[in-house]
């Protein structure tokens, strides 16, 4: 039989810090995409969590920008929007938000400071070496709008580049009662999600309530809920998947690995 009864803790940034046990009637890990449950699973239970991972290609660049205006009224109206993926006929996209107005003597400032992001997948990413370069991946890369919008955009901040995105999930359900009682997975650590059709927050939080229905019937042991819990998520999560894997599958370097 297993059972978690607390977690070990340790300063991540602090390779030489003492560890802590931490104890706990029920253990809930949402500790990311990056989890080393399925490390600690297998040392210390020699239990094997099935996963899978998909690997699409995505990557990003964040800026924060002040917009001044193109001489494109259809342009300068766009505050908050962008161009999705669309695989596979278009690799690439991008999003502007605006965060918050800023005092200007420039009439031709917008007055807006945004969060602007461009992004991709099929591993076609944008550089982050330079605005330069980033410009002239634009104008190859995405609609004449959104070249014209970042030409006028000055930027005030670094290029932030990511590139670890990727779909994973781990198949918990088909463990059965191998699955260590008083302890789950939660949100990342459970399933990570494509960014792009936000089901990286639409899952856990469907997660959550479906929890909070377990403990609010009152008839369950503290011992069965980790099981009862891996049932149920697993419908959901699979719903979750399907929305955001579908279009992946059309990404022509599509990498899949099953573990």
């Amino acid at each position: 039989m297993n059972i978690v009864k607390g977690v070990t803790y340790r300063c991540k940034y602090n390779v030489g810090s003492p560890s802590c046990d931490l104890y706990g009637d029920f253990i809930v890990d949402c500790s990311g995409g990056n989890s080393s449950s399925t490390k600690w699973l297998n040392e210390g239970f020699d239990l094997i969590v099935p996963t899978e991972q998909m690997y699409y290609g995505c990557g990003s660049v964040t800026f924060i920008g002040e917009r001044f205006k193109t001489g494109d009224p259809m342009i300068d109206s766009i505050t908050m929007g962008g161009c999705t993926v669309n695989v596979p006929t278009r690799n690439t996209g991008m999003h502007v938000s605006p965060m918050r107005t800023i005092k200007t003597a420039n009439e031709n400032s917008s007055g807006i400071l945004s969060a602007l992001i461009c992004h991709c997948v099929n591993s076609e990413f944008p550089p982050n070496d330079s605005y330069e370069n980033l410009l002239e991946w634009t104008k190859t890369h995405l609609p004449s709008e959104y070249y014209v919008m970042l030409k006028s955009t000055k930027v005030l901040g670094p290029l932030v580049p990511y590139r670890r995105a990727i779909n994973q999930r781990k198949f918990l359900k088909s463990l059965g009662n191998k699955w260590p009682q008083n302890y789950i997975l939660l949100g990342d650590a459970l399933y990570t999600f494509n960014p792009q059709y936000g089901q990286g927050m639409t899952h856990p939080c469907r997660l959550v309530r479906e929890f909070n229905k377990i403990f609010n019937t009152n008839y369950h042991q503290l011992k069965d809920i980790s099981y009862i819990f891996n049932r149920r998520a697993s419908s959901i999560s699979e719903e979750c998947w399907l929305i955001s894997t579908a279009n992946d599958w059309k990404i022509p370097t599509l990498k899949v690995i099953r573990m």
